[in-house]
């Protein structure tokens, strides 16, 4: 399956692509978890493509493409909340953007970088706005900066509304597919460059059937997440993101084990830079309540509709 992008996508992922070559963007030489962008991030509100879904003609799937692409890089910046989420549930433009559920203390990807923080709270969508000093780092395995507000900060935050949450909770299952199809795309790219090099028993592993069938099934589910992903964000419908959020999430585990496992001493050390994109898509594993909230989202989106047929 694949599909033909229009001139106006083919616009922006050229532009991108330029952009991303003139920074000469590489994977972080030094052993470490996270990696985040602040050159990258500031060249890409420059050149507007964080606001991509709000220009005239374009669409939440333009703002898709962005995302997937930006994913496929070995550092993060923010992108999928400020390009799908936000400007469904904010009436201004904040960037970047951290969101949360439960507790507006619990930990939030890309925190220490926000000016804004989302949470879910299950009855209600709140906001934060972030102040300097508010937020304390987070240290962990997931390949993303991770914060949390202090909790004597005493920032108080504004009521968006119950009604804000159908619609945030959706953008945020795309957001996810999204987000998940890029980095599965370069970590496959990673592991396939791997096989074809690394020899035992004097040929390239990648040579042996046992592995390619193994590539192949990680390279369906990661086409599947990527399909399914972009169609979520064309039709924009609650069944279609719940059903590519559900694929995603439960395809990671077994994605990202056989991944490592074909490169050996992946858990040991932080040299070989698989990480950068497999510890991130461990974090998108868990967000929302994981894959079995998601399931009930379809079940839920798809038997409500049959019901009230």
């Amino acid at each position: 399956m694949n599909y033909d992008l229009s001139e106006d996508q083919t616009g922006i992922l050229g532009g991108l692509e330029q952009l991303i070559a003139s920074l000469n963007i590489e994977v972080p030489k030094d052993a470490a978890f996270s990696a985040y962008s602040q050159r990258l991030d500031d060249e890409l509100t420059e050149g507007g493509f964080f606001s991509v879904t709000e220009k005239e003609g374009f669409s939440l799937l333009d703002g898709a493409l962005v995302v997937e692409a930006l994913a496929q890089l070995p550092v993060s910046v923010e992108a999928a909340a400020t390009i799908l989420i936000a400007p469904l549930v904010l009436e201004d433009a904040p960037h970047p953007v951290a969101i949360v559920t439960g507790s507006a203390t619990a930990p939030a990807r890309f925190l220490p970088k926000a000016k804004v923080l989302l949470v879910d709270t299950g009855a209600d969508l709140l906001r934060y706005d972030v102040p300097e000093g508010a937020v304390e780092d987070v240290e962990t395995l997931f390949a993303y900066p991770y914060g949390r507000l202090k909790s004597s900060h005493g920032i108080t935050p504004v009521s968006l509304g119950a009604d804000q949450l159908t619609g945030f909770r959706r953008r945020w299952r795309i957001a996810i597919a999204v987000e998940a199809a890029g980095l599965m795309q370069s970590a496959l790219n990673q592991v396939l460059e791997h096989v074809k090099t690394r020899q035992q028993f004097g040929r390239p592993i990648g040579s042996f059937q046992a592995v390619q069938h193994r590539l192949v099934i990680a390279a369906e589910v990661g086409q599947s997440t990527k399909w399914l992903a972009f169609r979520a964000a064309w039709s924009d419908s609650e069944a279609d993101a719940a059903i590519a959020a559900t694929y995603a999430q439960d395809g990671i585990p077994r994605f990202a084990n056989d991944l490592h496992q074909f490169c050996g001493a992946m858990g040991l050390t932080l040299e070989f830079p698989l990480h950068h994109f497999t510890y991130r898509l461990r974090a998108l594993l868990g967000e929302l309540g994981g894959s079995s909230a998601q399931a009930l989202a379809v079940a839920d989106s798809v038997y409500a509709k049959k019901a009230g047929a």
